[in-house]
Formats: C-alpha cells, sequence, structure tokens
C-alpha cells in the first residue's frame, strides 16, 4: 500500500503536561462550548488493537464537535505537542488509555524531544498502521481555546456537572441562567470561563481566648460574618479590560497581587489596597458610566439574549453598588440639625474584598487582572491552547503495549492536527507556554535583561529551531547549557559568546557533518575552561584535513561525559561478567561510537591548559578490560603528546573498577598506565606514578 502523507508534518514531540483525572474521562473539545455536542465514548483499559479498531469503526462521530473518552480508571494522563521546525504546535496528543503520571521537574528550564516519541505517537500511523489512524471529526472551535481535561473540562464546576453527569446545577447558573449564553442547545463562545465574586461586609475579630498559649485553646482566627452585598463579576476572552465595571468604578482601590501574594493558581490575581478607605461620594460619581460599561459587555456576553441578560445584571450591579454607597453616605455627611444635638455616627467595619472560589472559578490563568494573558501556562486539568478559530480534524491513534504481565493492550491517543496560531515558548522562569503569536523567548530575554551568568537554552528559545542565531543576545553568560541542539549546521553565535567559562550539552547531535563548526567556533572561545556533555549526547570529531593547525582553545582546562548511575551500575552479565566497562547490556561500544575521547579532539595535541584527562571506558565483547582500554593498548592515542600538556596532573580512565592497585598487576590497564608514564609523570586513576611502577 501506498504510505499516506502526513498533512501536518512536524519535527518534535514534546511532553507538555499530565492531564489530572478524576472522573475516569479524558476530554477534547473547544473550551466554551463545553461538551455541549459531544462524542461520548470509551473503552476502559485492556483489550486488543483489533478488538479496539474493529468497535470504532461502527460508530460515526463526524457529528459532534468533542469527544469524552471513558477510560475506566482516574489517573495522571500525559498530552503531549508536535511542533515544526519553528515552534509551530501542529499537533496535540492526549492519552486516553495509559496513565503515565509524567510531570516535568519543578526546577526545569530545558525540554527534550525524543524521536521514539514522534515515531510511536506520529509517524508510524502514516506508515506501517496506517488502519489505526480513525478519523473522528472535525473541531469546529469558535472560540479559539481547545481545552484537554478531565470530564466536562475545566468549566465543569462553573457550568455544572453533578455525578458524571453535566446539568444545570453550576454556580454560574445561581448568577444568571445558562440558556442565555446557548445557541440551539450549545454554549457559544461568549460563555463565561472565570469569575470573581466581589463582596463588601462585616469582618469581626473575636476576642482571643485567656488561655491562648495553650495546646487546647488556640488563639482564634479572624472570622468573616455573612456578606451584605455581593457581586460577580464574569470574564470572557472576548472582552477587553474596558469592558468591566468593577474596574472601572474600583479603578482607585484596585491592583495586582505580587507574586509571593499569588501562590494560589485558582485564584485571581487582583485585590483590595490594603487600607483602603471607600468613597461614596466617588463610586457614585462613577456609577453611570460603570453601567454603561457593563452595557457594553453584556451586549457581548449575552448576544441574542441582550436585553434580557442586561436587565438581570443592572439589577445585581446596581444593588450591590447602591447598598455600599447607602452604608457608606452617613459616615461622610455627618450634618448637624437645628435645635437638635448632632448624633455621633459610628463608622462601619464593612470591608470590600475580592475572592475566588476554588471549585467553581474556571481558569483564573488565563487573565493577568482583567487581561487576557498573552503567555498560556499549563497546569494538570487547565491545559488550554490558544489557537485561531477555524476547524481541526480529531483522530484516534491505536497501537499495542504489554503490561507487566505480557497482556496486550490498546494504547489510544486523542490526536488534534492542524492547529494554527499557536506557538510553544518558555516563561521567564522556564515553564512551558503558548502563543498566538511567535515571540521572543520570555527565559532568553530574561536572561539577557537580567544579565545572568547562568541559562539552559534549547531549540524552543531558539525560534527557529535550525539557527542558533539568538543566543548571541547572551553576552553577559559564563555558564551555558544547550540542551536538545540536533544537526545545526551553523555554530558561528556560539562564538559571539566571548565571556562563556562552561559549555555543556544535554542530548545534543553533532555529526561528521556539522562537527567542522563546531569545533572552529567552539576554540574561538576565549574563556573557556569546561567543556561537558552528558551520555545521551552525539559528538563526534571533524575530519582531519580542512580543520586549521593553528586554532585551538587558550583555556580549557577539562572535559567531561556526565554519565548516569544506571549505565555505570549496569555490568556485564552471564559469560561477561568478568568483562569491564560502563553499560554492560548495551549493544557492543554503543557508546563509544556516539561520543569521543578527548583525544580525539582536533588539534588534541596543542591544548596546552588540560589538567585532567577522562577516559571512558565501555563493555565490549571482543576486550575483557573494555574499548577505551583495547584502544589505548592497541596504539591508537599517541601518548608522546602528553609531553605537550605543561598543566596535565591527572588521567582517569571511568568504567575500570579495583578496589586494590594490586589487582592491576597483569593487566593491560597497566601496561597502558605504565607505557604513559614514559612520556609524562602524573596520577593515573587516583594511583601514584611510583605505585604504578611498583607492580
Amino acid at each position: 500500500m501506498k504510505k499516506l502523507r502526513d498533512p501536518f508534518p512536524i519535527t518534535d514531540v514534546y511532553l507538555l503536561e499530565m492531564n489530572a483525572v478524576d472522573a475516569a474521562t479524558v476530554t477534547v473539545g473547544d473550551l466554551c462550548e463545553r461538551l455541549t455536542n459531544d462524542f461520548d465514548t470509551g473503552w476502559g483499559y485492556g483489550g486488543s488493537v483489533k478488538e479496539f479498531i474493529d468497535d470504532f469503526k461502527k460508530n460515526d462521530a463526524s457529528k459532534y464537535n468533542s469527544i469524552s473518552f471513558g477510560n475506566g480508571a482516574d489517573g495522571g494522563y500525559s498530552v503531549y505537542i508536535g511542533v515544526d521546525a519553528k515552534n509551530r504546535i501542529r499537533k496535540i496528543f492526549a492519552d486516553a488509555t495509559v496513565a503515565e503520571y509524567a510531570q516535568h521537574p519543578k526546577d526545569r528550564q530545558s525540554y527534550l524531544s525524543w524521536w521514539w516519541d514522534k515515531e510511536d505517537y506520529n509517524d508510524q500511523f502514516f506508515g506501517k498502521l496506517k488502519e489505526n489512524r480513525i478519523k473522528l471529526f472535525d473541531l469546529n472551535t469558535k472560540s479559539g481555546l481547545i481545552a484537554v481535561g478531565d470530564f466536562g473540562g475545566p468549566l465543569r464546576s462553573l457550568l455544572g456537572v453533578d455525578n458524571d453527569t453535566l446539568d444545570e446545577n453550576g454556580d454560574l447558573n445561581e448568577i444568571i441562567k445558562l440558556d442565555y449564553f446557548r445557541k440551539d442547545g450549545v454554549f457559544q463562545n461568549s460563555i463565561p470561563i472565570f469569575s470573581v465574586k466581589f463582596s463588601y461586609g462585616l469582618i469581626n475579630k473575636p476576642e482571643s481566648s485567656n488561655f491562648s498559649s495553650s495546646v487546647i485553646h488556640k488563639e482564634l482566627k479572624p472570622h468573616q460574618e455573612p456578606i451584605n452585598y455581593s457581586y460577580t463579576e464574569l470574564f470572557n476572552h472576548q472582552l477587553d479590560e474596558n469592558c468591566y465595571p468593577t474596574k472601572y468604578i474600583f479603578e482607585d482601590y484596585l491592583e495586582i497581587k505580587d507574586e509571593n501574594e499569588h501562590y494560589k493558581r485558582w485564584e485571581t490575581n487582583l485585590k483590595i489596597k490594603d487600607n483602603a478607605k471607600l468613597s461614596g461620594e466617588y463610586i457614585s460619581s462613577r456609577l453611570p458610566k460603570a453601567i454603561q460599561i457593563l452595557k457594553k459587555q453584556s451586549k457581548i456576553l449575552f448576544k441574542e439574549n441582550f436585553k434580557e441578560g442586561f436587565k438581570i445584571r443592572k439589577k445585581q450591579f446596581e444593588d450591590f453598588i447602591i447598598g455600599i454607597i447607602k452604608d457608606i453616605e452617613p459616615q461622610e455627611l455627618d450634618l448637624p440639625k437645628f435645635r437638635k444635638k448632632t448624633k455621633k455616627i459610628e463608622i462601619s467595619d464593612k470591608k470590600l474584598e475580592i475572592s475566588t472560589d476554588i471549585l467553581s472559578a474556571g481558569v483564573s490563568e488565563l487573565f493577568d487582572g482583567y487581561k487576557f494573558q498573552n503567555d498560556i501556562d499549563f497546569s494538570l486539568t487547565k491545559i488550554i491552547f490558544p489557537v485561531n478559530k477555524g476547524s481541526y480534524p480529531v483522530y484516534l491513534h491505536c497501537y499495542d503495549t504489554k503490561d507487566s504481565d505480557g497482556y496486550e493492550n490498546a494504547y489510544v491517543k486523542i490526536v488534534v492536527e492542524g492547529i494554527k496560531g499557536c506557538y510553544l515558548n518558555k516563561s521567564e522562569k522556564g515553564k512551558l507556554i503558548a502563543n498566538k503569536l511567535n515571540k521572543e523567548s520570555p527565559y532568553l530575554r530574561n536572561a539577557v535583561d537580567k544579565k545572568l551568568k547562568y541559562a539552559q537554552i534549547d531549540k524552543i528559545d531558539l525560534r527557529d529551531s535550525k539557527s542558533l542565531k539568538e543566543i548571541e543576545k547572551l553576552k553577559d553568560i559564563e555558564q551555558l547549557v544547550l540542551a536538545n541542539m540536533k544537526y545545526i549546521k551553523d555554530w558561528t553565535p556560539l562564538s559571539k559568546l566571548k565571556k562563556l567559562k562552561h559549555l555543556h550539552l544535554d542530548t545534543c547531535i553533532i555529526d561528521w557533518k556539522t562537527a567542522t563548526s563546531f569545533f572552529k567556533n567552539l576554540y574561538k572561545l576565549p574563556n573557556l575552561e569546561r567543556f561537558t556533555l552528558n551520555a545521551d549526547s552525539y559528538l563526534r570529531s571533524p575530519p582531519s584535513d580542512g580543520f586549521p593547525k593553528n586554532l585551538y582553545p587558550k583555556k580549557l582546562k577539562d572535559f567531561e561525559i556526565v554519565v548516569p548511575k544506571e549505565v555505570k551500575d549496569d555490568k556485564p552479565k552471564d559469560e561477561y561478567v568478568h568483562h569491564k566497562g560502563y553499560a554492560g547490556s548495551y549493544d557492543d561500544l554503543y557508546f563509544m561510537h556516539r561520543i569521543l575521547q578527548v583525544d580525539d579532539f582536533p588539534n588534541f595535541e596543542k591544548i596546552k591548559t588540560f589538567e585532567k584527562l577522562r577516559y571512558y571506558n565501555y563493555f565490549t565483547k571482543n576486550n575483557q578490560e573494555g574499548g577505551v582500554i583495547s584502544r589505548l593498548v592497541n596504539g591508537y592515542t599517541d601518548f608522546n603528546t602528553f609531553k605537550k600538556l605543561k598543566k596535565l596532573k591527572d588521567i582517569w580512565i571511568y568504567g575500570y573498577d579495583f578496589k586494590k592497585a594490586e589487582e592491576l598487576k597483569n593487566t593491560s590497564f597497566l601496561k597502558v598506565a605504565k607505557e604513559i608514564l614514559k612520556h609524562k609523570k602524573l596520577r593515573i586513576n587516583g594511583i601514584s606514578e611510583k605505585t604504578l611502577k611498583s607492580l
């Protein structure tokens, strides 16, 4: 059969976030429409791929506009995204049947993409598993907000859900009828997606107990009496900052919480200024315009139901504001009365507060105060993508997995394709975010503006993952991690980092075609002292012909490969149990074919600033003492060059385990060591020249 062409090619697949599911259902659809036209289906966990495919071929989902996939189990279901070379999000992959509980560490600042994720989630469905790619429907998002979440979606409490059934008993329904936001039974893009309650009432602080220091009788916390007046502001992404009456009427009393105050992500970051004293005259004077703003808001939110909706909301707002004014004005109008003693009026203890209900607030993360966020971040069941309004095809991708007992199970992902107007980016702190427009990485910009000495830069920060141009901005950087860089042809921007002292490569690929450019620019760094990389990287040396003979780093002291513990602990087994070297269960010399040894550096003999040489000895079937020992003993390294390394004091051969020096007698290791000592006096694996010669 002819191979299918991927209509929306991607270059990388990233883990985005864990979708925390507590109702055994994964949902994908328009945020505002919220499952009012939903393909309610499911499979649970278990069963073969064939059974799954045969079952779903019987269903026609084309008339629907969202999907609720019941999987039979709560858990942490991963959401991945596929991006192109410009970091445009083109595909969303939502796990529907297998809970991985995968999350990024809190301190993560750089992100990796793996070829096997791209193969499993995407590529195979345009090759060998074409029949396992099931078209469901075209998701027509009128709001431009696609949500992945739990049953009912992120707005389930705000709009109503009870016992795994959608209903009309949500918290919003207590404020205004949900029918005002429907058309032909379907929620429109004007549906509120966040609510904030403004309250005016008494706050009493009771006397402390006489036994406040006692363990049993603790000091009572301030208690808030029932609120006298309240009004709930309704937020929607179609409203700009000039469409909120509360913003206008309380303008002088509002401010944004600082970062330390805003630690609960579900809350609004709005607050009333400390010690704010409300003025009845001020509020009264602004009430007429606030009503006009409310009218403007109502036209957007209620559309066909404007007249009735505005009438209700106007009364709610006027009752709230006039109630406040009536309470405040007697305090301000302490007027003398004819032939009567002036009565002193006690000042009210009532205060204005802003609150957000954790269960029914909606998606506060989409708003900064009254402003809809430009940078959308992701958290658990609040996974929302800002996209261009339009229609996007939705598929099921299904393939085999086996559990620990060897039973075959269908691994199902809900896939939304062809996404437009959504770019993957990183926040100032390095967290994954989405932007409507392709803009500079806030993480990189923060490093530049604050003149940071350390940063982790990956392909997301580059914006164009084939060009390093963006890193030229890091003029003050001294320690730099480059992550996920693959097949970069031009490494010239690296040479611009004149203050760089330590470069680390995290899961980068530098092959023979790109190695010349890499080493040329690495060597031009005037202050480079350390060069390190992890074992998942791929680094080759450039062809000897054509590399400048007199180009070498002037201050490089150390080159190190960071080998993970699991690779170090992976010892050979069975007939190779007595062999030495890391990675005993890997293919023969797997790592040695990926990463060069230090003496393979171009112009190695001229790098006179090396203080330590590190060799990495990996398992090989052909030599009991390991791949590096075989290499060194067979003359692939010219030990005479060690004479030229004037500052060299130590050589370490990692992956060659022994407890006592006497164990080295009659070994190739000792042979190599003595040969080295003929040319340079130093310590080898921490053993002195004297001890080695005595063996």
